[in-house]
């Protein structure tokens, strides 16, 4: 199923908008990356579709169900799931009790949550080495990741993250983003991300939107960016 935003206008305040007239598309077992200024409604758009805020115009629909109007806690049964900027991690707790807290939903299916926890350390070997000691110890970029897999537990169809790499370091940020992009070719998981980080956002990305203002400057795939728009991003969004 795909993810389409149509025509949707939204903001904090009545009469004061931050999205205009916003139309996105998530294709299936795609990595779809927005890209734009600070300020120009990216994560307001995340917040949007997940039902945070509730668009004052436009629609919402993943395959047949229409979101526009779901609250957040029903997209977890929907196959949606978010990862916010901010680590929402248990600090204190170990990388394996972290987990065993994030499969709390389908807690009585022992057999589900010992394959859950199983497939983070398969997908993301260098988690292992930490799974008996406190999350908070770990790197920014090792927590990122943990969240990462922590939100891949109830296998959804669609990954909704916002802004995968923020405060990481360049090394610890290339792993995150090789991560995402296996999840797409490996396992056809759908992904839609926000990002700050215009050339490695860009370069993962089978499509790509670019926003302006809260509303839409250009989009194209990952091929038509290369060719034609690469060059003058950084005048968009500079």
């Amino acid at each position: 199923m795909q993810l389409e935003v149509k025509g949707v206008t939204a903001g904090y305040q009545r009469d004061i908008d931050i999205l205009r007239e916003v139309s996105v598309t998530a294709r299936q077992g795609q990595l779809t990356t927005i890209i734009g200024a600070n300020g120009v409604g990216k994560s307001t758009l995340l917040k949007t579709i997940i039902g945070q805020l509730h668009p004052q115009a436009g629609t919402i629909r993943f395959g047949e169900t229409d979101l526009t109007r779901q609250a957040p806690h029903e997209l977890v049964h929907l196959g949606i799931a978010y990862v916010a900027q901010r680590h929402a991690l248990f600090p204190d707790m170990t990388v394996v009790e972290n987990i065993t807290m994030a499969t709390w939903s389908f807690r009585s299916d022992k057999v589900r949550c010992r394959a859950a926890a199983d497939a983070v350390f398969a997908r993301a070997p260098q988690l292992a080495e930490f799974a008996g000691k406190r999350a908070g110890l770990m790197s920014g970029g090792q927590q990122r990741l943990l969240q990462l897999e922590l939100a891949l537990l109830s296998d959804p169809q669609l990954l909704l993250i916002d802004e995968p790499t923020v405060g990481i370091d360049p090394k610890r940020a290339a792993q995150i983003y090789e991560h995402l992009r296996r999840l797409v070719t490996e396992e056809g998981r759908t992904i839609l991300m926000v990002d700050q980080n215009v050339i490695a956002g860009v370069s993962v990305a089978d499509y790509i939107y670019v926003l302006e203002l809260g509303g839409n400057k250009i989009e194209g795939s990952h091929a038509t960016f290369n060719a034609q728009y690469r060059d003058r991003i950084a005048d968009w969004l500079f």
